[in-house]
C-alpha cells in the first residue's frame, strides 16, 4: 500500500537523468517502479527525473503524469502525489467524518482508486475521532450495499479542540462534549480545570488516548463562560472551528501601514470611472461593499454591464504576512450576529470597501450584451478607479424599481430588464435553480435573538447574483481561450462535478413512487431542472428539491478544470469577492498577470502549477468549515428562541428519517428530534424511501409493515408536535407528536 513520504525525508533514489531522445513515459515508469509504495510531488518526481521547474519540458511533464493517471498507470494520493497503484483494496487509508448519530464516514484517499466512502459504525470506530486520518479495513459486503468498515490504525490525528460543559460526578469531573460527534465524556482531573466551575464551557484538549474501553482523559484550555448563555455559545463555535477574530500582530503591522490615500500616480495607471453612475446593492446589515455595477447604453444598440470589484490584490500582495493569514483563513465566517473576517477592518470596512462618495480603486469587468436576448458579445477587462454615487440596500433597490420612483429608479429597471433576460437565457441552457430558505434574526440591545424569519428573495437580489455570475464567467472563460490546444493554463476553478448516480436513483425510486419521473441514467443540468419544474408548486416541492441538493456534489475549487454542472457553465470562478475568499484574490493576481504586455512568464506559470493545487485543497477545506461553524451558530440562536417554548405545540415537516426517529422543521427553520421512543408501537426504517414504517408486533395496531393499515412516517410529510425539551448547550430541541 502507498505511504506518503515525509516532506523532510531525502528522495531516496533517482533514475538515469533524460537525456535528448529518451521517452519521457519510459523515464517515469522507471522511477516509479523504483519507488514502490511511495508518493511523490511533481516538483519531486521533476528533480528525480532532471527536469527543472524553469525547464520548458516542464509542463510536458505535467501533461504526461495527468495522461497516466487517467488511464490507471499512476494514481493520486493526498496533496496531489503520485505513485504506483495499491495491489487491493482489502485496507484503505482516509479522513474520518463523525456524524451526529456517532457513526463516522470515511472518504478514502485518492490513491486507493476508491470513489465509495466508507461507513463505520460507533463500535468499529477504535479512538478515531472527526477530521483523523485512519486505516481502514473493508468488510465484505453484497453487491449493491454500501461498503462498511473498521479503523484499524489512527495515523495521523487532527488535534482539534474539543468544547462541552464542566460536571460533577461524584468524586471527579468530567467535560460532558457539546456535539453529538463525540460521544464519550471526557474525564478532567481537578488540577486540569484551569479554574473551570460547574456548568461552565470550556475548551478541552485530549491527552493520548489509545484505548477505547476507558474514558478518554483531558485538560481545559480556555474556560469560556456559563453555559447556555448566547454569546458563550457563539465563543464556544468559533474556538471548536478554531476561528479567530484578532490577527497576529506582524500582519497588522502590515496593514497599519498601507496608506489610505491614492496615489494620483497610481490613479493615471487605470482607466478612470469616476464620473459614471456606478453604484452598491447590498444587504441593508452589511459592513464591507466589494462589488458595485453599471450599465452603459451603446450606438449599436448593444448595452455593457459593468461589474466593478474591488481591488484588494493592490493591498494584499504575494509573500506578506498578510496574504499568508488570509489563506490560512482562506473565507470569511458570517455566524449570526458578526463576522470573522478573512482580512482586517482596515482593508474589508475601509480601503476596500466601495462606499458612495469614496474614490477607491477596482477591477472592472466590461460586458457586452444584447439587451434584447441576453446574450453575451465580448468581455474586457481593465484595472480602475471608480467613485459610487449610492449604497443601496436590496430591499430599497426594489422599491425603486418597482415604483419607478426615486433617483436612479430608470437605471435599476434597465438592469432588472437586462438581468430577466440573462436569466431566461442560463435556464434555457440548463442552469439549476434551487429554492432555499435563508434564516436571519433580529436581535435585542445585548445582541440576544428575539425574531427569526426567512430572508425574502427579491428580485434584486437575483439581478445582482446573476451580474456576478457573468462577471465570474467571463473570466474563466478569458483564461480558457488563453489555453493551448488539449492543455490548460495554470488557474483556479470553481468546480461542480456531475450528481452522484446511486442517490440519484434512489431519489427516482422515491419521485416515482410520488407520481413524478425523474431518469437518473440521463441526468443532465437540463433534465435535473425540468424535473424540478415539474414539481413546482406540489406538496412534494421542498421535500425533492432537499433531495436533490442531497444527491449533488459539493462545489469545491481546484485547479483542473470539470465545468460547472449545476449552472452549465464550461468554464466558472470565483472573482466577485476578493474581500471575503481567498480564491477570487488568486485569480485577480492571476489574471493581472495574463492581462499583462507579454502575458504571464513562464517562471510564474511553473510557480501557479507548484502553488495552485495545495491552495485549492485549503481554500475548499476552509469553505466546509465556515459553513459547518455558520450552520452552528443558526442552530444557537434558533434554540436559544425556544427556550421558553417548552409544551407548545407547532405544525412541522419532517425533514430527515433514521432508526433511531425522525427530525422535524417547524415554521421558523428550527429543527428538532421526535426520537423513536416518542412513537406507540414498533417502526421499521425504510432507508431508500426515507420512512419509519409501524411494523407487525405493534402493541397498539398489530398490523405488518407496509400494509395499508400501518402507519408511516416519511420525510416531507407534515406532522402535529410539541416541543418537550430545550438543551441550549447541546444545540438541540426534543420533540413529541401532538396528535397521539
Amino acid at each position: 500500500m502507498p505511504k506518503v513520504r515525509r516532506d523532510d525525508a531525502p528522495l531516496k533514489r533517482s533514475v538515469k537523468k533524460i537525456t535528448a531522445g529518451r521517452d519521457l513515459r519510459e523515464s517515469l515508469v522507471e522511477m516509479f517502479q523504483s519507488n514502490p509504495g511511495e508518493l511523490f510531488k511533481t516538483n519531486e518526481i521533476s528533480k528525480m527525473i532532471g527536469i527543472k521547474s524553469t525547464d520548458p519540458r516542464y509542463q510536458e511533464l505535467r501533461d504526461m503524469i495527468r495522461v497516466m493517471e487517467e488511464e490507471g498507470t499512476i494514481l493520486r494520493g493526498s496533496r496531489r502525489r503520485y505513485g504506483l497503484p495499491p495491489p487491493k483494496l482489502s485496507m484503505i487509508g482516509g479522513t474520518l467524518k463523525m456524524q451526529t448519530t456517532g457513526n463516522g464516514v470515511v472518504t478514502p484517499d485518492a490513491s486507493y482508486g476508491m470513489t465509495d466512502t466508507v461507513l463505520i459504525r460507533s463500535r468499529n470506530l477504535s479512538t478515531a475521532l472527526d477530521g483523523d486520518f485512519v486505516r481502514v479495513a473493508i468488510f465484505a459486503a453484497r453487491p449493491g450495499e454500501r461498503p462498511q468498515g473498521e479503523v484499524i490504525e489512527v495515523e495521523k490525528k487532527a488535534s482539534l479542540p474539543i468544547m462541552g460543559t464542566v460536571e460533577r460526578r461524584r468524586n471527579f469531573y468530567v467535560v460532558r462534549p457539546d456535539t453529538g460527534k463525540f460521544k464519550r465524556d471526557i474525564v478532567v482531573s481537578k488540577k486540569d480545570l484551569a479554574g473551570a466551575r460547574v456548568g461552565e464551557k470550556v475548551k478541552v484538549e485530549l491527552y493520548d488516548w489509545v484505548d477505547e474501553y476507558r474514558e478518554p482523559e483531558g485538560r481545559v484550555l480556555e474556560v469560556l463562560g456559563s453555559s447556555g448563555s448566547v454569546q458563550v455559545e457563539m465563543d464556544s463555535i468559533a474556538a471548536e472551528y478554531d476561528l479567530s477574530t484578532t490577527f497576529p500582530t506582524a500582519v497588522m503591522d502590515e496593514v497599519t501601514a498601507l496608506p489610505y490615500e491614492i496615489s494620483a500616480t497610481e490613479a493615471a495607471k487605470r482607466l478612470d470611472l469616476r464620473g459614471e453612475i456606478i453604484f452598491t446593492i447590498d444587504p441593508e446589515d452589511a459592513k464591507d461593499f466589494d462589488d458595485a455595477v453599471s450599465l452603459t447604453q451603446n450606438e449599436d444598440g448593444t448595452v455593457t454591464l459593468g461589474v466593478h470589484i474591488a481591488d484588494v490584490s493592490h493591498y494584499v500582495h504575494e509573500g506578506t504576512q498578510l496574504d499568508d493569514e488570509a489563506l490560512a483563513r482562506g473565507t470569511s465566517v458570517y455566524l449570526v450576529g458578526g463576522v470573522v473576517p478573512m482580512l482586517p477592518e482596515k482593508i474589508s470596512n475601509e480601503l476596500c470597501s466601495l462606499r458612495p462618495n469614496e474614490d477607491k480603486l477596482a477591477y472592472s469587468v466590461f460586458i457586452v450584451l444584447d439587451p434584447l436576448t441576453g446574450k453575451v458579445k465580448k468581455s474586457s477587462f481593465k484595472k480602475t478607479v471608480i467613485r459610487s454615487v449610492m449604497r443601496f440596500s436590496y430591499e430599497e433597490a426594489e422599491k425603486r424599481t418597482v415604483s419607478g420612483e426615486g433617483e436612479y429608479a430608470d437605471k435599476l429597471q434597465e438592469m432588472r430588464d437586462l438581468s430577466q433576460k440573462m436569466y431566461d437565457l442560463r435556464r434555457t441552457l440548463g442552469s439549476i435553480d434551487f429554492q432555499t430558505d435563508e434564516v436571519r434574526f433580529r436581535f435585542n440591545e445585548e445582541g440576544e435573538p428575539v425574531e427569526s424569519y426567512k430572508k425574502e428573495r427579491l428580485g434584486s437580489m437575483r439581478m445582482i447574483e446573476d451580474f456576478m455570475l457573468a462577471a465570474n464567467r467571463a473570466v474563466a472563460e478569458y483564461i480558457a481561450k488563453k489555453a493551448k490546444q488539449g492543455s490548460e493554463r495554470p488557474f483556479i476553478y470553481r468546480i461542480h462535478a456531475n450528481p452522484d448516480p446511486t442517490k440519484l436513483a434512489e431519489l427516482a425510486v422515491l419521485a416515482k413512487a410520488l407520481g413524478y419521473k425523474l431518469n437518473p441514467e440521463n441526468a443532465n443540468p437540463k433534465t435535473i431542472q425540468k424535473f424540478l419544474d415539474s414539481v413546482k408548486g406540489k406538496p412534494e416541492e421542498k421535500l425533492l428539491n432537499q433531495l436533490m441538493l442531497r444527491s449533488m456534489a459539493k462545489a469545491v475549487y481546484a485547479e483542473h478544470n470539470v465545468g460547472h454542472f449545476g449552472l452549465a457553465f464550461l468554464h466558472y470562478t470565483h472573482f466577485t469577492s476578493p474581500i471575503r475568499r481567498y480564491p477570487d484574490l488568486i485569480v485577480h493576481r492571476m489574471l493581472a498577470e495574463y492581462q499583462a504586455r507579454g502575458g504571464m512568464t513562464a517562471e510564474r506559470e511553473n510557480h501557479y502549477y507548484r502553488i495552485l493545487p495545495e491552495i485549492a485543497d485549503q481554500t475548499s477545506a476552509q469553505e466546509r468549515r465556515a459553513t459547518e461553524a455558520e450552520r452552528e451558530s443558526i442552530k444557537v440562536a434558533q434554540v436559544y428562541l425556544m427556550k421558553d417554548k417548552v409544551g407548545e405545540e407547532f405544525d412541522a415537516v419532517i425533514s430527515g428519517v433514521t432508526h433511531f426517529g425522525m427530525f422535524v422543521q417547524i415554521p421558523t427553520g428550527a429543527e428538532g428530534l421526535v426520537h423513536i421512543r416518542e412513537l406507540p408501537g414498533y417502526y421499521t426504517f425504510d432507508e431508500a424511501h426515507y420512512s419509519l414504517i409501524e411494523s407487525s408486533g405493534s402493541a397498539v395496531y398489530r398490523t405488518k409493515a407496509g400494509s395499508r393499515n400501518a402507519k408511516r412516517y416519511r420525510i416531507g410529510d407534515s406532522v402535529r408536535v410539541q416541543l418537550m425539551r430545550v438543551t441550549t448547550d447541546r444545540r438541540q430541541l426534543d420533540f413529541r407528536l401532538a396528535d397521539l
